[in-house]
């Protein structure tokens, strides 16, 4: 597992990456993925599912979250086991709104990334996080997660809630958090890790 995160309490910046390695042999047969099997409704799906954790927590909770966590036998898991809890006496917020704009910069960067076979939230250029995102989300507060080897939209929300080994639960918290209100969101294949999704927030556009 590799892990990057990086705040900046100045401009409200929350940034998190993580990296997952499957256990299950099945797993080790990767194969490489083309863009085309990434389509919009895999991404529609991911915000789909995102958007019911945060309006319906205890409904996520018991419909989404608690079969996963017995497929996967994550049911002893200490970070598994604080998301349950938090859902549990969680407040709904509001969902969120895709936008064009974020979406475009969340697919560059997932290009990039993948065509490179870099991880992380600088651009192959250096160009950080913030400046990359700032050119066109001039106010208020923005986010990014990034999550490596994981295809399917349910294991990509999963991974990032669940937020294994992140003891800040940086992906959690941009993923419920109430002041962000909207996401673009970008799967693309990956050099290294086969696939990425990265998820660009802000709470205005």
């Amino acid at each position: 597992m590799i892990v990057f995160h990086s705040i900046s309490q100045e401009d409200k910046i929350h940034c998190t990456m993580i990296i997952r390695h499957k256990s299950h042999l099945i797993l080790l047969l990767l194969f490489w993925v083309t863009s085309a099997e990434f389509t919009y409704a895999q991404t529609e799906e991911v915000l789909k599912i995102m958007n019911e954790a945060r309006t319906d927590p205890q409904g996520f909770l018991s419909g989404r979250l608690l079969p996963y966590l017995k497929e996967h036998e994550l049911e002893n898991n200490s970070y598994a086991k604080s998301l349950v809890s938090e859902l549990e006496i969680a407040k709904p917020v509001n969902a969120l709104q895709s936008s064009s704009v974020l979406e475009k910069l969340a697919k560059g960067h997932a290009l990039d990334m993948g065509e490179k076979g870099n991880v992380g939230h600088a651009s192959s250029n250096g160009t950080t996080f913030e400046n990359r995102v700032r050119k066109k989300i001039k106010t208020g507060m923005i986010a990014e997660n990034c999550d490596y080897g994981n295809a399917e939209p349910l294991d990509i929300v999963m991974s990032l809630l669940i937020d294994d080994g992140i003891t800040s639960l940086g992906h959690r918290k941009n993923i419920l958090h109430p002041t962000l209100k909207f996401v673009g969101i970008a799967i693309e294949k990956h050099k290294t890790y086969r696939v990425n999704c990265v998820m660009d927030f802000a709470s205005a556009i």
